[in-house]
Formats: C-alpha cells, sequence, structure tokens
C-alpha cells in the first residue's frame, strides 16, 4: 500500500480502483465535490480498455476500437469540458462470403441495409425470410433474437460465425439481452452505426481525454488491489469504489468467464499521408474463413496526416478480462452479484461497483461514465447519512 495515502482532515475518503472511464470519472466527480480520493491502477497507463498507442507515430488501439457515442447531455457536456470535441460519423462495413464455393467477398454495410441487399443475388431468398419475420423479436437466446429479426440467411452470413468467434460459443447458448442495442437490419438508408445525438473520436483516441479527466487526482500505478488490501484500506478510506473484475479481485480466476482478444497490430508504411489500407475504420469479418473478426485502422477515424499506417486485426479467445459472457441461464451475473454481496460484506467500509468488469456487464464508453456519475452520487448519499 501506498505510504502517500494519507488519512487527515474531514473531508470523507475514498479509494478507487482501477483508472478506465468508470473508475476515473468516479474518482473526479467525487474530487470535485470535495471529497479525497485516491486511484489505483494496476497497470503502469491509465485509461483501461480505451487506451490508445503509437507505432511510429499512427495512432492505434491496442484494446481494440472505441468511438465516443452517446444522447445524453450531461455525458456529452462533461466530455467536452475535457476535450473530445473531435466530430466524427462511424459507418460500419463488414466482409461476407455469399456461399461456401464463393471465393470473391462481398463488402456490405453493417448494420445490414435493405437497399444494399436487393442488389444480390440471393436477395428473393432474403426477401421470402424477412416477409415471415414474426411480429415480435424472439427473447430465448442470441440465434432466436437474430433469426426473428433478419431471418436465417442474414443470420448465417452476419452473425453465425462472428459470434462463434467472439464468444466461443454457439448463439443458441448465449444471451440476447445485449443484442437489441448492437444488432438491426436497416430499412431507412441511414449508414450511421450509432443513432445517438452526439459521436466523437479525438484525434489522440479517448486514452487523452481519460487522462485529462484525471489530471488532478492522486494515483499510485502499478499496484494490483485485492480483497487482501480491504483491510489496510479502512484505515486509510470511509469507502471504496470497485472497477475491475470481482473473480481476480477475491483470488478466485476461474469462477467467472471472459472472453479477451489478442490484437495484431501491423504498421504499414506508407507515400500518400493520408492514406489507409483497409476499407474502413471497422472493418467485420463474420466467415469462419478468418480467424480473426474484424479489422480496425483507426486512421480512418483520426485523420492522421502521416506516411503510414496500423492496420490491427483482432484474434477472440486469449486470456484476458475483456468480455462478459453473458450465456441463457445468466449463471455468470448471478455468479458476480454473489461475489458483489461477499465482499460488502467483508468490510467495514462502504463498497460500490461501477463499469463494465466489476458489474459484470456489456457496455459503452458513455454508459460507463453515467455508471462513475451515479456511483459517485451514491457515495456522497452515502457519506451524507
Amino acid at each position: 500500500m501506498s505510504q502517500e495515502v494519507v488519512r487527515a482532515g474531514a473531508l470523507p475518503a475514498v479509494a478507487v480502483v482501477g483508472a478506465g472511464w468508470s473508475g476515473v470519472v468516479a474518482a473526479r466527480t467525487l474530487y470535485d465535490a470535495g471529497c479525497r480520493v485516491h486511484v489505483f491502477e494496476r497497470d503502469t497507463a491509465i485509461g483501461g480498455h480505451s487506451r490508445a498507442g503509437f507505432l511510429n507515430g499512427v495512432l492505434f488501439e491496442p484494446e481494440g476500437p472505441h468511438i465516443f457515442h452517446t444522447s445524453n447531455a450531461d455525458v456529452a457536456a462533461f466530455v467536452r469540458r475535457f476535450g473530445m470535441t473531435d466530430e466524427y460519423m462511424h459507418r460500419g462495413l463488414t466482409e461476407i462470403f455469399l456461399s461456401d464455393s464463393d471465393e470473391d467477398p462481398q463488402l456490405l454495410s453493417w448494420p445490414p441495409q435493405v437497399d444494399e441487399l436487393k442488389l444480390l443475388p440471393i436477395w428473393p431468398d432474403i426477401e421470402l425470410e424477412l416477409s415471415r419475420l414474426p411480429v415480435e423479436p424472439s427473447t430465448a437466446d442470441l440465434e432466436s433474437y437474430c433469426l426473428s429479426i433478419m431471418g436465417r440467411t442474414l443470420y448465417r452470413l452476419f452473425i453465425e460465425g462472428y459470434s462463434i468467434k467472439q464468444w466461443g460459443k454457439h448463439p443458441a447458448e448465449l444471451s440476447q439481452k445485449f443484442a437489441p442495442g448492437r444488432l438491426d437490419l436497416r430499412t431507412d438508408g441511414n449508414r450511421r452505426l450509432f443513432r445517438d445525438r452526439w459521436e466523437y473520436f479525438p484525434a489522440r483516441g479517448a486514452q487523452e481525454i481519460i487522462e485529462n479527466i484525471a489530471r488532478p487526482l492522486p494515483a499510485t500505478f502499478g499496484e494490483s488491489i485485492t480483497v487482501r488490501h480491504l483491510e489496510a484500506l479502512e484505515v486509510e478510506f470511509d469507502a471504496i469504489v470497485i472497477t475491475g473484475a470481482l473473480d481476480e479481485f477475491v483470488g478466485r480466476p476461474d469462477e467467472l468467464e471472459w472472453r479477451g482478444i489478442r490484437t495484431v497490430n501491423r504498421y504499414i508504411p506508407l507515400e500518400d499521408p493520408s492514406g489507409t489500407v483497409t476499407a474502413g475504420y471497422i472493418v467485420n469479418q463474420p466467415s469462419l474463413r478468418r480467424p480473426y473478426t474484424r479489422t480496425v485502422e483507426s486512421k480512418h477515424a483520426t485523420g492522421q496526416s502521416i506516411r503510414g499506417t496500423v492496420v490491427t486485426e483482432e484474434y477472440p479467445g486469449h486470456p484476458a478480462r475483456h468480455y462478459p459472457v453473458l450465456t441463457v441461464d445468466g449463471r455468470n451475473e448471478l455468479a458476480n452479484e454473489r461475489i458483489q454481496a461477499e465482499i460488502r460484506e467483508s468490510t467495514r467500509m462502504a463498497v460500490h461497483f461501477c463499469g463494465r468488469l466489476a458489474n459484470y456487464t456489456y457496455i459503452n464508453q458513455d454508459v460507463a461514465i453515467e455508471q462513475g456519475f451515479s456511483t459517485a452520487r451514491e457515495c456522497l448519499d452515502g457519506m451524507r447519512r
């Protein structure tokens, strides 16, 4: 435990474990309200899953692409305060093979656009399936949900292989809870992936914004806080905000299922400073012919003028805690709730769980910020009682 963290004065003190979006936002909100806050981050850099890096001067995203989008005015105002002002409009792309014997892939929009689909030779089959869709989507599982909103052909082309690669499970085993906000079939010609009011991509990535938010916060890096530290923390802090994975926090790393991504980042020199290599910032690869799920070329979003680019391929199955695995039976969510209760019972401090990992949920950056706000309010309300 850092010796620099010393309890002093009458202000309430809060320990925040994790320096990603949710932890930093909670800490900064508490700091601005007059609390004493200290952030603990086990890695040596800030930003969590939203980190950015540079290869030969080219920005890339080692933990995957992060486009900031929100319809929450408070969240938008907050991030603009710290430099999130570069507007961006993301259009998704997917590379598909129409049949097993097809050697030439088709590049189509994501979500699928009916006006593009009408140009495909298999449109009659798709059209027939769409005419037979149920009035209400199925909520039984991910496969059933997809079949009920787009039919079997589009499910096979766009979803099935991608889901198998991404999650290591068949879509029939997965919950559909995260699907409504991420899977769609477009008939309105809108090729923006996100329909939110505000959409940004900072020229130096989301990490720079998180660093700006965290600038005045006392922090310790390279120290992994676990349940074993709670007794010592009780001497210095009134409350703790945990944003990391709870199975790691309690020392039982196999208790929850996680899906990790291994990124392979290739620097490619170019003569044209505005040049790129792939068709777009993110190109989904649902076919099982490709071992990776998508390519990411952040230069499409940053607009950097530099004689080179970085293309990242994402390979699922890495032993890392990037994504929760939401199964039909909800067993992992229930296990996470049990661990939360266990941690609360193990300390005299008020314990708050915030963000994607600690709440075992699949959320976007703006929701992580919303959770940071609400967690800070919970801390303050608890201290006033």
